[in-house]
């Protein structure tokens, strides 16, 4: 899964590996099937556990109180508003076990928006295995370049420019990732005979498809892109 070993993954990055559509990702997060989480920086938290009582139901029983560094898992709650107006202020939330974690000072939160949202690597491991499957996907698709998130940064781009950013992704991952024009614009089926031509509707394609140094009508993809596609 990359060439980082991660602990968790950032949501987007790994829809454009799963080729998840929206809709899906929806569905899949609303019903429980995909837990979704974020990453807490350095704040005092209680952790606690539920107990069972017949007067009173699920009491909350706290266990420790702390200073945290980690992954917490969102609320339903949560999660649901959040794809709902974009961005969610949340104090409650859980661990991988169930337990409950919730900051100390019951005026603080956090407010996370999509681009906050992680996956668990065992949550990630769990998903694959067990969902994507079900939804007609099997093993993760191939990228999507027609859209993608780099960063925090959101690209679109043609079918013809999708077909030929692909290819110079496949040509790195070969370890070949300098490619001459002509060959890029064959793989694009493009009648164009310049790769400016090729990309004439976005003005900053160049951020994504780079100028090999020293060789002249040879390109190469965005590193950046590479390893995050590769994830």
């Amino acid at each position: 899964m990359g060439r980082i070993k991660k602990d968790y993954h950032e949501l987007d990055e790994l829809i454009a590996r799963w080729n998840l559509s929206e809709a899906d990702l929806r569905y899949v997060v609303e019903n429980d099937r995909l837990t979704l989480s974020v990453r807490i920086y350095g704040a005092c938290m209680i952790f606690g556990t539920y107990e069972v009582e017949d007067d009173w139901g699920a009491v909350p029983v706290p266990y420790k109180e702390c200073w945290f560094d980690g992954i917490v898992d969102l609320t339903r709650s949560a999660v649901y508003q959040l794809f709902e107006v974009g961005e969610v202020r949340a104090a409650d939330f859980f661990l991988p076990n169930g337990d409950f974690a919730r900051f100390s000072n019951p005026d603080e939160y956090r407010a996370i928006c999509r681009k906050n949202l992680v996956v668990r690597e065992d949550e990630r491991i769990k998903f694959e295995r067990e969902e994507l499957s079900e939804l007609g996907h099997g093993e993760p698709s191939p990228p999507d370049f027609r859209r993608f998130f780099l960063g925090d940064d959101l690209w679109e781009f043609t079918e013809m420019q999708a077909r030929s950013i692909s290819f110079l992704y496949e040509a790195a991952k070969r370890g070949e990732p300098e490619q001459h024009c002509r060959k890029i614009l064959e793989a694009a089926c493009s009648a164009s005979e310049k790769i400016g031509h090729l990309f004439s509707t976005r003005n900053d394609w160049q951020e994504i498809v780079l100028k090999a140094p020293g060789r002249r009508g040879w390109y190469y993809l965005e590193p950046r892109l590479v390893v995050a596609m590769s994830c």
